[in-house]
């Protein structure tokens, strides 16, 4: 349980990290969508664990770059982490199994 536990605990300080640079970035720029922190949360956890929905998108080229490079890390933090759960709880389903049909 401290891989998983680890992963989440990654994944909430990259999601507030990233949510702090893009309000630095584009927080003058696009007050709408990145005035505020919690305003960037909502687009930093979204493109962070999805593909993101499009709603929210930053403008400057320094946002742009931001947005690149999170988007990127996003899949070692969120993706890769969420395949090797998956494989694990496939393996413990597989062993219950084994162990019921002896």
């Amino acid at each position: 349980t401290l891989p998983c536990g680890l992963s989440i605990v990654i994944t909430f300080v990259v999601v507030f990290i990233s949510a702090i640079c893009l309000y630095l970035a584009e927080g003058h720029i696009n007050p709408e969508a990145f005035g505020s922190i919690p305003r960037a949360l909502w687009w930093s956890s979204v493109t962070l664990t999805t593909v993101g929905y499009g709603d929210i998108v930053p403008i400057s080229v320094l946002g742009k770059i931001l947005t690149i490079l999170i988007t990127i890390a996003s899949i070692g933090i969120v993706a890769i982490p969420t395949g090797i759960l998956a494989a694990g709880f496939s393996e413990a389903l597989s062993e219950l199994k084994n162990k019921r049909d002896n």
